[in-house]
């Protein structure tokens, strides 16, 4: 690691967080810059990198070319951005603290039921309080809203943001994201050493990203020197690009990458309106997850290939039998508390799996006495780990949540990024998000009524700035960063420092970067009206305490109350024992019998509808592997495994080729290009 690594990847970092998080709400025709846990933007920077930038540097001196550890370390500060750029924490914040405020005037029962005031002030802008200087400026955008909405450069100055009706909020939202960001990559250094060096799981991501970073005495990468690796590149780059110039000349050729099963619908209509089942009748080919499949164990591939059919038939069935399976992130259903169950379980099984490291390393982390087999980055990781926990705990406690409510939220908020960063480590799940969610296993265990409406709200909105879209959680980004620098001989104890840092500054950057953003253009409120379904819940929960009487009684519940009143629900305890069970049971057999051919993923991903639709090309990744190691053997699957990197990179550049084409087309004309989602 050296200092001008950790510069290059701090600029990396600002860039992708503040400017990517613009880009992506305020930039027309430029598309999935992160998307997922496999961002198109990083790695397509990176061969870009190894192919271009590099040797041209290489060419003007020797020693201004980065080395492979340099570029380890940049790789993995930009991948720690990605966390925050989009989905993983500014898709949402800030605009969940100031949208309630505007929908409030148009929704009766929100103030017949004053859910307005259920919120802790410091949690929403301007106290809570509906002001057109707050709330108008940052929806409509301040300056003249006449020119039309291409032309709207408004050229706010950063002054005239009303910084004072954000500041609560953004010290309360800053201490809580610190602390659970700095929590999770002290976690992932934790269990770093158990999963790469003891489980030793195969991180295909980190994989992918070692093999482009890996050079010969000349800095070039080695992979290059293999001719099957360029034939793999080849053939999906070429797909992109021709199908990349289709969007801009529609009389040019297009290469369809789907199959039309729409006839099904005909066949089975009943079938085919059940979630999921849309993804059988248009059968997606993504090029990258077919590579990525293949460097997968045989029973990860088959398990995730058949996961829509069988949560299609599971739900259809279930559908005939009079099985209520709706639910909601907020309130719950049997879907979401089967489905937390499974994540428990496989938590449970995890943490049992390493139990002798991690009791040292948390003995060692409390008692300050050394232990055998721990090592000290893993030692202080725990203890800032700890702290953080303890902190994020603090903080939610204070601002109005019961105590012991705030210890089950922060700690279902790390469960979910636990579990999402192991799957992504061994099974290469780049675009997953679990079905559950913070509220709804509250729900399960309290009831609306014990819990009242300011805990909804205040679980809620955690909800929506932590957790609501999960594929592209932080933690994933960060074990593979890790991973990659490990393989490159960096140590992890100084790469988690330097992730830390990276962090802090980026967070302090992007986030007023954002705020300033909303209010120089009109806030781009993608997904911003799905907070409605908190105070509709809330509303609900105020109208049936009141319509029983019992509004003023719970809402003077102490800490202890709630708990002696906690009646969980049976629902919740049947649906979430059969997820607990089916995990440990699938796990059991895959341990116990080597003919076992699923893997406890097939019970994880179940109702996952992201997922879905790269089925397929996991099945066409597992079907090549099979067929590959069955009458090839070992000797031809190994050497079969760059040609299949290099589809994977082929497919990533030609995809960031044409982001950037569409973002320079912008730059220049002003107009939005055109440009397409991988996936």
């Amino acid at each position: 690691m050296t200092f001008r690594s950790v510069i290059i990847g701090l600029i990396g970092a600002l860039i992708m967080g503040a400017f990517g998080q613009y880009v992506n709400k305020y930039v027309p025709g430029v598309k999935g810059l992160v998307r997922g846990h496999l961002p198109v933007s990083v790695f397509g920077l990176l061969v870009f990198s190894v192919i271009v930038i590099n040797p041209i540097l290489g060419k003007i001196h020797k020693a201004l070319r980065l080395r492979a550890k340099e570029l380890a370390v940049i790789v993995a500060m930009i991948l720690l951005a990605c966390g925050l750029t989009d989905a993983g924490l500014m898709r949402h914040f800030p605009r969940t603290l100031v949208f309630p405020l505007q929908q409030n005037r148009t929704h009766p029962g929100w103030q017949k039921a004053k859910v307005l005031e259920e919120t802790p002030s410091c949690l929403l802008a301007n106290g809570g309080k509906y002001s057109e200087e707050v709330v108008e400026n940052y929806v409509t955008a301040m300056g003249n809203q006449d020119l039309p909405k291409s032309m709207t450069e408004l050229r706010v100055s950063i002054k005239q943001v009303p910084w004072g009706a954000w500041r609560q909020p953004l010290i309360i939202w800053g201490g809580i994201i610190v602390c659970i960001f700095v929590g999770v990559i002290s976690l992932s250094v934790v269990v770093h050493r158990q999963w790469a060096e003891k489980e030793r799981i195969r991180y295909p991501i980190a994989e992918l990203a070692t093999s482009l970073l890996r050079q010969d005495e000349k800095g070039y990468p080695a992979i290059f020197r293999n001719r099957i690796f360029w034939l793999g590149v080849a053939i999906p780059l070429a797909l992109r690009v021709i199908n990349g110039l289709y969007l801009w000349f529609p009389q040019s050729i297009e290469i369809p990458l789907s199959l039309d099963f729409s006839a099904l619908g005909a066949k089975f209509p009943l079938l085919m309106k059940t979630s999921g089942a849309n993804y059988m009748t248009n059968l997606m080919i993504y090029p990258a997850c077919l590579g990525l499949t293949y460097m997968l164990a045989s029973d990860i591939g088959f398990s995730l290939s058949i996961s829509n059919i069988v949560s299609v038939l599971v739900l259809f069935t279930m559908f005939n039998l009079g099985v209520d399976t709706k639910g909601s992130g907020m309130t719950g259903g049997i879907i979401q508390w089967q489905n937390f169950g499974s994540f428990l379980a496989m938590a449970v099984m995890l943490i049992y799996i390493g139990r002798r490291y991690y009791w040292l390393t948390l003995k060692e982390a409390v008692s300050f006495r050394r232990q055998e087999e721990t090592e000290i980055s893993g030692v202080w990781a725990c203890r800032v780990f700890i702290v953080c926990m303890a902190g994020a705990t603090a903080i939610i406690t204070a601002i109005g949540l019961d105590w012991h409510m705030s210890i089950i939220a922060v700690s279902l908020v790390m469960l979910l990024f636990f579990v999402c960063a192991r799957l992504n480590a061994e099974c290469g799940t780049f675009f997953f998000a679990p079905a559950w969610n913070i509220p709804a296993v509250l729900v399960g265990l309290f009831g609306l009524s014990v819990m009242g409406p300011k805990a909804v709200i205040i679980l809620g909105l955690i909800m929506y700035i932590l957790t609501i879209d999960p594929f592209e959680c932080l933690m994933p980004y960060v074990v593979n960063g890790l991973k990659t620098t490990s393989d490159m001989s960096i140590k992890v104890g100084r790469v988690g420092i330097v992730l830390v840092i990276a962090l802090l500054i980026t967070l302090a950057v992007t986030i007023p970067t954002a705020l300033w953003a909303d209010y120089y253009r009109p806030a781009e409120m993608r997904r911003g009206w799905d907070t409605c379904n908190v105070y509709d819940a809330a509303a609900t929960t105020t109208t049936q305490l009141t319509l029983s009487g019992e509004l003023e009684k719970v809402k003077n519940y102490s800490s202890w109350d709630r708990l002696k009143r906690m009646r969980p629900n049976k629902t919740f305890l049947f649906s979430m024992g059969i997820g607990f069970f089916l995990l440990i049971a699938c796990s059991a057999m895959r341990l116990r019998y080597t003919w076992w051919p699923f893997h406890p993923v097939l019970i994880l991903v179940f109702g996952a509808g992201l997922l879905a639709k790269f089925c397929f090309s996991f099945f066409l990744g597992w079907l090549i592997k099979i067929t590959v190691s069955k009458f090839g053997g070992a000797k031809k699957y190994i050497e079969l495994k760059p040609m299949m990197i290099g589809v994977i990179v082929g497919d990533l550049s030609g995809g960031f080729l044409i982001m950037f084409v569409s973002w320079i087309y912008y730059a220049v004309t002003k107009t939005a290009g055109q440009s397409q989602l991988l996936w």
